[in-house]
């Protein structure tokens, strides 16, 4: 995908705090910095029912999975349209696979054998088909699926020809490098080998479609609970859009024993004394925390604090303010920003501040080392420095006054932030910030138009568990386009990292997308924030929520509810 901005694989913007992730807790653990899974209260006789009930602070924009570009929509889809693998508990397991697949000596094609009772929730078999079918549909042009490009990530054979309108190869989905060989045997043939093609395959682009049922839905396809047909633990059985959702068990999941959680309702509620409200109540299990909220429950036994790995950052249009095109001008405006008082003040629950783009403690390279390291530190300056190059890129440049539009969502806690940020620019003489709030849905039409001056709810969740899922956001063929901001050098990088990726040479790749990083800060063509750490409350009679850094935030499906 070229064109547009790609938001939140798995999944994020500033939205994410009011609730996105809100499920991504459990409940009664002594432990404050949760990353397994909850105890319950000493009451061990189960409730009637096992249902929970959550709150999001936006709608479900679609449940198309080739269409699907957010966190709300991801986790719906990953909960009814699991692919191959999946994390469970934290771990890597097969999931539509039988088992983990069968690789050559290569490592240019991978063969996955089917789960044989597997099945789709009207009834029929899945097989080997649906993801041939799912996965063409995926990089047909006429889809036009703003995740296309991830099947070119994922290296898998004529990919980038079919999704290159000046190649012979455009359009030409039957080319693409997956197959069925039979009915529970899928064969996917890479351009070259990728060190992290296994995890990708946990993304929910690469589950299967049932193609009868699509194509007889037609434009109706995923519009509406009945327009849908799932493969997962879960149904999408009510969807009343702007109101809220409910998922329920699907009986027909093969591993439908473990589903302990029968039920689950999502509603759609912004304010966040009204979401703690409904948690006082007894209304919803799962509350997420506002900054001012923190400080009354952080010794509460129902309180987690759940890092996480979701990065936050500015995305800046050249296009629509010609000014953004200077270096020195990015560079004053990433340095003037107070991210400690962000991270500590105004969000206060357990987001960290970010000078980076690939999260701290996310993965480790071939020496078993972070891919932060041993590096220098990114940002150093502060207020004083941003000033300094404020006033030499007004000098080299022509201009005096800056006038720009913020643009931000419109729950709460993005106006608060909103209002922080505005204040931290307006520190640099000349500058004049508007903030522009819009609902979810809206927002993201605005910014996928590329209708933004500066995006600041801008963020991205792990696609794989890999530095280039963070990284190659950023080449000018990702999700993040150029936006008028020179950026060869870094692109040069990271088409370098690609090529040792698929020769194999892991020492020489970590380094060059170190080096990379380093140019995309300095440079501050990706202007981070933080990285993203929620404030839960959970009700302790709730027990075996896990929480997970990679796939699905919340891992809830064999959780229990007992009687309170």
């Amino acid at each position: 995908m070229k064109k547009g901005k790609l938001k939140w694989s798995l999944a994020a913007a500033l939205i994410l705090f009011l609730g996105m992730f809100l499920a991504a807790c459990g409940g009664g653990s002594e432990d404050k910095q949760s990353s397994g899974d909850t105890k319950a209260s000493k009451n061990t006789e189960l409730a009637d029912k096992q249902e929970l009930n959550f709150v999001r602070s936006s709608d479900l924009p679609t449940v198309d999975l080739s269409m699907a570009t957010d966190t709300t929509s991801s986790e719906v889809i990953q909960r009814t349209h699991p692919g191959l693998i999946t994390f469970k508990n934290n771990k890597m397991v097969p999931e539509m696979a039988a088992e983990m697949p069968e690789v050559n000596e290569d490592g240019t094609v991978y063969t996955f054998k089917l789960r044989k009772d597997a099945k789709w929730s009207n009834g029929d078999p899945l097989t080997a088909k649906d993801f041939v079918f799912a996965w063409r549909r995926l990089v047909d042009p006429d889809t036009a699926s703003q995740y296309a490009y991830i099947m070119g990530v994922a290296n898998v054979k004529n990919a980038e020809k079919i999704l290159n309108d000046k190649s012979p190869m455009y359009g030409k989905v039957e080319k693409l490098g997956v197959k069925a060989v039979d009915k529970h045997t899928l064969q996917v043939t890479l351009e070259s080998p990728i060190p992290y093609f296994t995890s990708l395959m946990a993304f929910n682009k690469f589950g299967p479609l049932n193609e009868e049922f699509v194509k007889k839905q037609g434009d109706k396809y995923a519009k509406e609970p009945e327009n849908l047909l799932t493969v997962g633990p879960y149904k999408l059985t009510k969807w009343e859009h702007g109101v809220g959702w409910t998922l329920e068990k699907n009986k027909d999941y093969y591993a439908a024993d473990e589903v302990n959680i029968t039920k689950a309702t999502f509603k759609v509620v912004k304010e966040k004394n009204t979401q703690l409200s409904l948690y006082k109540s007894d209304d919803i299990q799962v509350n997420g925390l506002s900054a001012e909220q923190v400080n009354a429950y952080k010794e509460k036994p129902d309180f987690h604090n759940v890092p996480g790995n979701c990065m936050f950052w500015w995305e800046l249009n050249a296009e629509k303010v010609p000014e953004f095109k200077y270096k020195k001008v990015r560079k004053a405006m990433s340095l003037v920003i107070n991210r400690k008082g962000l991270t500590s003040v105004l969000l206060n629950n357990g987001s960290i501040p970010a000078t980076h783009v690939v999260p701290k403690d996310f993965t480790q390279g071939p020496a078993g080392k972070g891919f932060h390291e041993g590096q220098d530190e990114f940002l150093t300056g502060g207020v004083e420095e941003a000033k300094k190059l404020w006033k030499e890129a007004k000098k080299e440049h022509g201009f005096d006054k800056l006038e720009i539009t913020f643009l931000s969502t419109d729950g709460d806690l993005a106006g608060q932030a909103a209002e922080f940020m505005a204040n931290q620019l307006e520190q640099l003489d000349g500058m004049k910030v508007n903030i522009k709030k819009l609902p979810w849905n809206a927002y993201l039409e605005h910014v996928n138009s590329g209708s933004h001056e500066l995006d600041g709810s801008s963020g991205w969740c792990p696609d794989y568990k890999d530095p280039m899922t963070f990284l190659g956001y950023w080449h000018s063929d990702g999700p993040n386009d150029a936006n008028g901001i020179e950026r060869e050098k870094y692109d040069k990088l990271i088409e370098k990292a690609r090529n040792l990726a698929k020769q194999q040479k892991e020492k020489e790749r970590w380094e060059v997308l170190q080096k990379a990083e380093k140019v995309l800060i300095e440079n501050a063509i990706a202007i981070p924030t933080y990285q993203k750490g929620s404030a839960m409350l959970v009700k302790p009679y709730v027990e075996g929520i896990a929480f997970q850094n990679f796939g699905l935030d919340t891992y809830f499906r064999e959780a229990k509810v007992y009687k309170h």
